[in-house]
């Protein structure tokens, strides 16, 4: 039987969060600083998967502009009944995509109006976690399938009961890859901010589990990391009511996505597009994204479906009402990974590598020997 592995991957565990709340292991005597990618989960999730950036495995955002291939097309007739607001109709999208679309992907509505829907995609149509997930890149996932049955929780299982799952499956030694995934720590720093006893007492809890599979299986390869950081927030900016305000377009030849950290715009005319600059250039709380950052930060370029125009806000602000929500939250993330509150943290049992800076080097880590490349189609 191949090395036996365990990666305990805990969504936002980052590397300012840890230090201030003095998560480290015993079991665990070497740590790093992973830069994260830009963008949210799905993207660094993607890029510890399969060791490519978001611009090579193609999985940036939740949503990509793309009304041809929009499974929500049918969304736009809604609206004027209420839209997708509606949780019949809300109910109804779930179904079409459950059962008609096959879609398998992490997806959410949030407050995405109807009209909006109806132009975007779900680039992610196959869970991350799924063999073939990994967008137009092979993941560890796959070469782990290759070697063995694998083991695998993630968010949908409560944490406790996926660390019970693991110590069961080390104990029948049936499989030899086994992969834990938990965003309960992601959702508790939205709701209470970075700082909160109770962040501590949840890492706390992490951690004597973690000590003690190292304790019982010392045969083990153990690594724990997270896929990005989380900074508190202290400010806001209406950049929708700032572009609905200047009346710059309407729908025939701008579409536009309200994120919590990112607003996102597909422009199909000229004028509109500098209209669209100028005001936004204007906002305090963020910064407009230039091409060649774009491509130095390995995200799509404009033209790839994820917005020609981006807005970025600062580490701390975020985008307040947004198509996520009109309501704050305590702590985001989603911000330049040149913020030091969005680096994420990789914990093992034995000595890393000094390549390994980023969560795209974590790959062949995780699954020694894996030199990913490009998916079958």
């Amino acid at each position: 039987m191949p090395e036996r592995t365990v990666v305990i991957l805990i969504d936002a565990l980052g590397d300012v969060i840890a230090r201030e709340h003095r998560f480290d292991p015993p079991s665990l005597g070497h740590r790093t600083r992973l830069r994260t990618v830009l963008g949210f989960s799905q993207a660094a999730l993607t890029s510890i998967m399969t060791g490519a950036t978001p611009a090579e495995h193609g999985l940036w955002m939740m949503y990509r502009f793309d009304r041809r291939r929009s499974p929500f097309r049918f969304a736009g007739a809604l609206a004027p009944v209420g839209g997708a607001r509606r949780r019949w109709i809300r109910d109804l999208i779930r179904w079409k995509l459950s059962r008609i679309d096959r879609v398998t992907g992490y997806y959410s509505l949030y407050d995405v109006p109807a009209g909006i829907l109806a132009r975007l995609d779900i680039p992610a149509r196959r869970s991350i976690f799924e063999i073939g997930g990994g967008g137009r890149r092979r993941s560890v996932l796959d070469e782990a399938a290759l070697q063995g049955e694998v083991f695998l929780r993630e968010f949908h299982t409560p944490a406790e009961q996926a660390f019970d799952d693991l110590e069961e499956a080390l104990r029948s030694g049936r499989t030899s890859f086994h992969l834990l995934y938990t965003a309960e720590l992601d959702s508790a720093l939205h709701a209470s901010g970075t700082k909160d006893r109770s962040i501590g007492e949840r890492l706390a809890a992490f951690g004597e589990r973690i000590d003690r599979i190292a304790r019982e299986y010392t045969d083990v390869r153990l690594l724990v990391l997270g896929d990005h950081g989380m900074c508190d927030v202290t400010e806001s900016v209406d950049v929708m009511g700032a572009v609905q305000r200047a009346r710059i377009a309407s729908l025939r030849n701008m579409t536009p996505f309200y994120d919590s950290t990112m607003a996102r715009f597909a422009v199909t005319e000229g004028h509109t597009r500098r209209r669209l600059e100028e005001l936004l250039s204007s906002l305090t709380g963020g910064r407009l994204l230039t091409e060649s950052e774009r491509e130095a930060l390995g995200v799509p370029p404009p033209g790839a479906g994820y917005g020609d125009v981006i807005f970025l806000c600062d580490p701390g602000t975020i985008i307040l009402p947004s198509h996520m929500s009109s309501e704050p939250v305590a702590a985001m993330h989603g911000y330049h990974p040149d913020a030091p509150c969005m680096d994420s943290l990789l914990l093992s049992r034995d000595p890393i590598p000094a390549g390994v800076s980023t969560i795209c080097d974590v790959a062949p880590l995780i699954m020694p020997g894996f030199t990913g490349g490009e998916a079958e189609s």
